[in-house]
């Protein structure tokens, strides 16, 4: 394993907290926008649709990234002092560590949101890692989740990401119909029902993009 020294911390995206309750996610898109260009912004709510007080933040490049910390961390938004930090959960940072063999630094679990979107599984397809079809389950086995409300144009590199900090993914789909258009849901598949309990729990209800996320135990995985 390389010394610690060498593990990759800084990807695209940044996690900002300490937010005004009052902060939209176009107010913190605008206040990062001369740090780079941004790609993805999103404040965290709840199931009540009330801001968390902290989001994401994701620029084009490494290099924005880590301008928009030393730039942002510190600084007043909607009257509040800000913190402005690396994504831990950041995919590019675990995917670099884990082509170089690198253990990277244990992290604290958080919550992420989703939109709200259309069920039903007859005669649809499913968009998986390492472009398989998803083999059916004879009964579940309480380590997947149904994941309703995503976004249209998700597939499953959005949708994995956004879950990682609820444990280990072993599999993550979204399902499309016999159009090649994205059904608006998906499954994700931990490794142990303590895991998707608890992506159940952080996520079933919250909001991203303005719509509401359902997360529940998939009966059929």
């Amino acid at each position: 394993m390389a010394d610690g020294e060498d593990v990759m911390r800084v990807g695209r995206r940044c996690f900002t907290s300490n937010l005004s309750w009052r902060t939209s996610w176009q107010d913190l898109k605008d206040a990062f926008r001369p740090c780079g260009n941004v790609v993805y912004c999103n404040i965290i709510k709840d199931s009540q649709g009330r801001s968390k007080g902290w989001g994401i933040v994701e620029f084009e490049t490494p290099e924005e990234a880590v301008n928009a910390i030393n730039t942002m961390n510190g600084t007043e938004l909607g009257g509040r002092t800000i913190m402005v930090r690396e994504d831990r959960e950041d995919r590019d940072v675990k995917q670099y560590n884990a082509e170089n063999g690198i253990e990277a630094p244990p992290t604290r679990g958080r919550g992420r949101g989703g939109r709200g979107g259309r069920g039903g599984r007859g005669g649809a397809a499913a968009s998986t890692e390492g472009g398989e079809d998803a083999a059916p389950a004879a009964e579940s086995t309480g380590t997947q989740v149904v994941v309703h409300g995503l976004p249209w144009s998700y597939t499953w590199k959005e949708l994995r990401p956004i879950f990682e900090d609820c444990g280990t993914i072993t599999r993550a789909d979204v399902v499309y119909g016999r159009d090649g258009r994205s059904r608006g849901y998906g499954t994700i598949q931990f490794s142990s029902p303590e895991e998707a309990q608890a992506a159940i729990d952080q996520f079933n209800g919250t909001e991203l993009e303005g719509r509401t996320m359902s997360v529940k135990i998939d009966q059929f995985g």
